[in-house]
C-alpha cells in the first residue's frame, strides 16, 4: 500500500513498473490488496495533473490494461476540463493522439493486435 501511494507523489518521476503492478493487482488480486489498488488508481485518476503523465504511461508501459487506464485519464480530462485548459495544451494533446494513432496504425500486425486500443484513441480524439 505504501509503495502504491508513491504513484500519487507528483514530485517524483512516475514508476511505470509500479503502476503496471498496481493495475495488475486491481484485476487479479483479491481482498485488501485489490481494494488498495482500486483506491490508489481512483485517486491518481482524479488528480488534476494526472493527465500530464499519460504520454509517459502510453510510451513506456507494456501492459494493455495500464494503457487503457491512461486513456481513461485522458478521456476524463477532455470531458471535464477541456474548456479550461490552455489552447496550446489542447492542441498538444490532439497532436499527440493523432501521432499515436498513426504510429499504431502504420504496421498491419500491430494494428490488428491493437484494434481496440486504436478505437479508444479515435473515440478520445
Amino acid at each position: 500500500a505504501e509503495q502504491a501511494g508513491k504513484l500519487l507523489d507528483f514530485t517524483q518521476k512516475l514508476d511505470i513498473t509500479l503502476l503496471d503492478n498496481v493495475v495488475s493487482a486491481m484485476y487479479t488480486a483479491e481482498g485488501e490488496q485489490q481494494r488498495v489498488a482500486q483506491e490508489v488508481l481512483t485517486r491518481l485518476k482524479e488528480h488534476p495533473d494526472a493527465w500530464t503523465r499519460v504520454d509517459t504511461i502510453l510510451e513506456f508501459s507494456s501492459n494493455q490494461q495500464t494503457k487503457y487506464y491512461a486513456l481513461q485519464i485522458l478521456e476524463n480530462v477532455i470531458k471535464t476540463r477541456w474548456k479550461v485548459l490552455p489552447r496550446t495544451q489542447c492542441e498538444g494533446i490532439k497532436k499527440y493522439i493523432v501521432g499515436l494513432i498513426i504510429k499504431t496504425s502504420s504496421d498491419a500486425s500491430t494494428m490488428e493486435k491493437e484494434k481496440v486500443y486504436v478505437g479508444k484513441l479515435n473515440m478520445i480524439l
